[in-house]
């Protein structure tokens, strides 16, 4: 038990570090000091969601196959890699190889460290109560992590834009080192065919197509998450239009991440007490309640009812996905995990490209299309969710 704490210690920290991206302040400036529009930038950012989306499912299964460990690791090396290129780029055309990369690094990572997570913790203590404690905490030191790389980035990037990103690559360097040093655990898959394309589709389609309640909490999921998600790239241009200096708005983006963390722990200590579809409606009203106002009013009073899109955020990363890895497969946990992910990206591909050019015509016009496209999904989503827990 010993080395299966140490383990999850070790996890626990490549998941916090790697959930930073110390160049986040700057990158709006940088993309348009290499003359890349706000339309630009939700196509890249649409691009790398489509190249995550294609070989997630792929890389899920091959974690839950062969090594979740593994995966990890090559996930957090190739992450770095791909920020170290990213620092160079002169072009939207050289940004967008930075994104693929990144995109494939990252479809190696994401599922592996939740799949992980899970089989440690159910090893510890399987009744779930460690799980939910540790997704809590995780989803509440994340974004205290952010909010520190965001100084570092905001210092770095008002001299040097371009060692701003340089440096963004080190977390993801010390992630792979931490990955080697854990170990191995979790039920694994086991191929019923020889063509690993005809498994995956298996895996699929036992884990979703036949169980409705998995299948709508993966989509609460990934309405959840992208309400928030494709909003963050008009947070620098909101927080200008509505009266705050450039050299303050990383002070804006980490207040933003401090909500986040104020956001799960609040979860952590209420949420378990709901059921699924208050843990996922309620942060939907509070984010829509909040767009509303600072769509007819934007100004340096209203601008901070952003925060609530941070609370938003942490609350439903410190819950959504936890229900989800619940219901699924203990052998599944990754696949799962990564089709969960899938979803919420097939949301924000085309999501984050429109409302970026709606952008283009009026920033604020950015909140009213988030507010127009996730209504009606979120209705639909969480009446699904209580005729479900009905039944």
């Amino acid at each position: 038990m010993r080395t299966i704490q140490g383990s999850l210690r070790f996890l626990q920290m490549e998941m916090i570090i790697t959930s930073t991206m110390m160049a986040m302040p700057i990158m709006v400036p940088f993309y348009h000091s290499i003359g890349m529009d706000q339309g630009q930038i939700g196509l890249s950012q649409s691009i790398f969601t489509a190249v995550v989306l294609v070989i997630n499912i792929p890389t899920g299964w091959l974690a839950d196959l062969v090594s979740r460990k593994w995966s990890n690791a090559v996930g957090d090396f190739g992450g770095a890699v791909a920020i170290l290129i990213y620092s160079q780029a002169t072009s939207f055309t050289y940004v967008v190889i930075a994104e693929i990369l990144f995109g494939v690094a990252a479809a190696f990572s994401q599922g592996a460290d939740s799949a992980l997570l899970k089989a440690y913790t159910h090893l510890l203590d399987p009744s779930s109560k460690l799980f939910h404690r540790q997704s809590a905490m995780l989803a509440a030191w994340q974004p205290i992590a952010q909010g520190i790389a965001l100084i570092i980035g905001g210092v770095v990037g008002a001299t040097d834009l371009r060692l701003a990103i340089v440096i963004s690559a080190i977390p993801y360097l010390i992630g792979c080192v931490l990955s080697f040093l854990i170990e191995e655990r979790g039920e694994r898959l086991v191929s019923q065919h020889r063509n690993p394309l005809r498994d995956m589709v298996r895996v699929t389609r036992e884990s979703v197509g036949t169980e409705p309640r998995l299948r709508w909490l993966i989509i609460s999921y990934g309405v959840g998450r992208e309400i928030t998600h494709v909003m963050i790239w008009a947070l620098t241009p909101l927080l200008l239009l509505a009266g705050v200096p450039l050299a303050a708005v990383a002070i804006g983006w980490i207040l933003n991440s401090l909500s986040v963390a104020l956001g799960a722990r609040i979860a952590s200590r209420w949420a378990h007490t709901l059921r699924n579809w208050h843990v996922f409606a309620l942060p939907i009203a509070a984010v829509v309640v909040s767009l509303s106002i600072m769509s007819i009013h934007l100004s340096l009073v209203t601008i901070w009812l952003y925060a609530v899109l941070g609370i938003a955020q942490g609350w439903t990363a410190a819950t959504l996905l936890t229900m989800v890895q619940l219901a699924a497969p203990a052998n599944n946990q990754a696949t799962i995990v990564s089709i969960a992910k899938s979803a919420s990206q097939l949301l924000y591909i085309p999501l984050v490209w429109v409302i970026s050019l709606v952008g283009d015509i009026d920033i604020r016009l950015t909140m009213v299309a988030t507010i127009v496209v996730f209504v009606p999904l979120a209705a639909i989503t969480a009446w699904r969710l209580t005729t479900l827990e009905r039944k």
